[in-house]
C-alpha cells in the first residue's frame, strides 16, 4: 500500500463529519450503479466497484478503566489519527467521525483483500505507544458494500452501514487488546430476493443467523508481526 505523508496534521479538520454527509450518498449511488453493471454511457459496461467502511473505535483497554481528561484524550486523538493515516493509502479517505471515532472511506477494494486494511491498523493501533500509556485500545469493525448484486439502499441511509460497522466492532473477542471484525457479501446472496435494506437492519440486529445462512460472510482480524 503506499505511504502517505508524515507530517502530523495540525487539528483535525472541522469539516470531517459533514464531509462525510456528503461524499457517502455519492459514493454508496457510483457503487450501486456499478454493481448493476452501468457505465457512463448506455453502451458502456463498467466491472462492479467495491468500497470499504472501516470504523475505528479507541476504547479503554480494560472495562474498569475510564477515559483521560478532555486535554490529554484530544492529545491522544491527534497522534492517533497521524499514525491511523500511515496506515492507509494516499487514496483513501480518514476522517474523525465521532468523540472517539474515526471512520476511513477505502475506494477501489478487492473484497477479497479488505483484510490487509484492518490488519495495518490493527497492527499499528497494537504499537501505539501513546494508546497503552493511556490504557486504552482499538476496536476495528468494517463493512464491504456493496453486500448484494441488487444493491438499493438510498444514499441518504449511509448512516446504517455505519452503524452495522460499528455492531460488528463490538463482538466479543477472546483477549483484551485490539481486535477487527468484517462483514462481507455470503455466498448465497444471489439465491434470495432478501431487499438489502432488510439484510442490513437485520444484520444489525442478528449478525449470527445471517452469516449461518450464508448472506453475509463474517471476519475476524488477527493482528500479524510483519504488518
Amino acid at each position: 500500500m503506499d505511504r502517505v505523508r508524515k507530517d502530523p496534521p495540525e487539528a483535525f479538520p472541522e469539516a470531517d463529519t459533514r464531509f462525510f454527509h456528503i461524499l457517502l450518498p455519492y459514493e454508496i449511488r457510483l457503487t450501486q450503479r456499478r454493481a448493476m453493471g452501468w457505465g457512463p454511457t448506455p453502451d458502456e459496461e463498467l466491472p462492479p466497484l467495491f468500497i470499504g467502511l472501516y470504523l475505528i473505535r479507541i476504547v479503554p483497554l480494560e472495562d474498569t478503566q475510564i477515559f483521560p481528561d478532555e486535554a490529554t484524550l484530544e492529545s491522544i486523538h491527534l497522534e492517533f489519527f497521524t499514525s491511523l493515516r500511515r496506515a492507509l493509502r494516499d487514496s483513501d479517505i480518514l476522517g474523525r467521525f465521532g468523540p472517539n471515532e474515526f471512520l476511513a472511506l477505502v475506494r477501489d477494494l478487492d473484497p477479497e483483500q479488505s483484510y490487509v486494511v484492518a490488519q495495518r491498523v490493527l497492527s499499528m493501533t497494537s504499537r501505539s505507544a501513546v494508546l497503552r500509556k493511556a490504557g486504552l485500545t482499538a476496536r476495528v469493525g468494517y463493512l464491504i458494500y456493496p453486500l448484494t448484486t441488487q444493491p438499493n439502499l438510498p444514499g441518504e441511509r449511509w448512516t446504517d452501514l455505519i452503524d452495522l460497522a460499528r455492531t460488528v466492532s463490538r463482538r466479543p473477542a477472546p483477549s483484551a487488546g485490539a481486535t477487527g471484525f468484517g462483514i462481507l457479501r455470503g455466498s448465497e446472496i444471489t439465491q434470495t430476493d432478501l431487499p438489502e435494506t432488510d439484510l442490513i437492519n437485520l444484520a444489525t440486529q442478528d449478525l449470527e443467523t445471517l452469516a449461518s445462512a450464508g448472506l453475509i460472510r463474517l471476519q475476524r482480524i488477527h493482528l500479524l508481526a510483519d504488518l
